[in-house]
């Protein structure tokens, strides 16, 4: 246990660097909209990043205020348009620059540019040739989304500048659907939480009851329809108010819905130490808390840039990838639960210890979210 443990600690602790250096490095964001014959566009760059080009701290007092950026708009417009070149099937549409304003992304300053086009006709296909940085900063990389009003959406990473990146109406194919569901996949795994509570809940289905509490099931159908029932419980819950959150019919302040999943995981964890609790007895747990863990699902959905897609059809991706996520952990959980289900490892140790380690982190999880 001490080195699954230890393991744990490595994997956590690689994940937090690798997420601080994600954060510290030097990336815009450029979102462009197209619709019909219009083209508009919304490109943050990080301050830092303009003010090694641009020097806009006049004063050198370490802090660039906004009258700076003001007096030096011109400047900056016109470095961003000098690195970036965008052609409408072929044809210039004739950028105009429409709007400078401040804000910050990860607690990073940035300037937000807003700018417009127009084309001669309706617009299939976009040339985006962006050069912004890369002279001063290598590891620069600009992240583009194109927006096709009511067909969906496209994006691109730039690292280097190496020409222009096409993007077609012609060439969507529902690659917005393909992320969404990646999107579901990835946030069931790193939701700690939402796994926890399922992996609680799985404990006891290998077990069965006896006249003298609880012992490993003699057969895998058992179990294993058991699991089912209680994932399916789980998943038709939490779809519901996913879906209802989704579609703004029902709204809860995440601060309490947060809360209440790490009770969840708590009532779930002290439910395995009673001494009758086995086979499919969480079922009706899945389902009464899987509701709560489906608002935290909708939390998660709203921060997924899903724009120009449909509502149905971004939920049916991000949940299909939830339950893609979901039946993965269960492929690997159950095998392992049933081949251990009969040791006292699993009996002890994983059901006691396991469940009680559960809602001593749940208790945590519960503090820090409600205070």
């Amino acid at each position: 246990m001490s080195r699954w443990f230890a393991i744990l600690l490595l994997l956590a602790a690689s994940m937090h660097v690798d997420c601080a250096q994600a954060q510290s490095g030097s990336e815009s964001f450029l979102s462009l909209y197209v619709d019909q014959a219009s083209v508009r566009g919304e490109w943050q760059v990080p301050l830092v990043d303009l003010d090694a080009a641009l020097a806009l701290d006049s004063n050198r007092d370490g802090d660039i205020a906004w009258p700076e950026i003001q007096d030096r708009r011109q400047h900056i417009e016109a470095y961003l348009e000098a690195n970036l070149r965008i052609l409408a099937d072929g044809q210039d549409p004739g950028v105009r620059f429409d709007q400078l304003s401040f804000g910050s992304r990860q607690q990073q300053p940035f300037i937000l540019s807003k700018f417009s086009a127009t084309a001669a006709n309706a617009v299939d296909s976009l040339d985006v040739d962006y050069t912004l940085l890369y002279e001063l900063r290598p590891e620069h990389r600009a992240l583009l989304k194109v927006i096709w009003r009511g067909a969906g959406s496209q994006r691109a990473t730039i690292a280097a500048p190496g020409g222009a990146t096409v993007f077609s109406r012609a060439d969507l194919k529902r690659t917005e659907f393909a992320e969404l569901l990646g999107s579901g996949i990835w946030h069931i795994w790193i939701g700690y939480d939402h796994v926890l509570f399922l992996l609680v809940l799985l404990i006891p289905a290998v077990l069965r009851r006896t006249a003298n509490g609880r012992e490993g099931a003699d057969e895998f159908a058992g179990p294993f329809l058991r699991v089912i029932a209680i994932v399916s419980a789980f998943t038709v819950a939490h779809s519901i108010t996913l879906s209802c959150a989704a579609l703004g019919w029902i709204v809860l302040p995440g601060r309490l819905v947060e809360s209440l999943i790490a009770a969840s995981v708590i009532v779930a964890a002290l439910v395995n130490l009673l001494p009758r609790t086995a086979g499919a007895s969480g079922v009706w747990i899945a389902f009464a808390f899987g509701l709560l863990h489906g608002f935290g699902f909708a939390n998660v959905l709203s921060e997924v840039d899903a724009e120009g897609e449909p509502v149905w059809r971004t939920l049916l991706g991000f949940n299909l990838g939830v339950e893609l996520g979901q039946l993965a952990i269960v492929a690997v959980f159950l095998p392992l639960a049933y081949l251990l289900r009969k040791t006292r490892f699993y009996r002890t140790g994983v059901l006691y210890g396991g469940s009680s380690a559960a809602a001593a982190c749940a208790m945590f999880w519960l503090w820090q979210r409600a205070l």
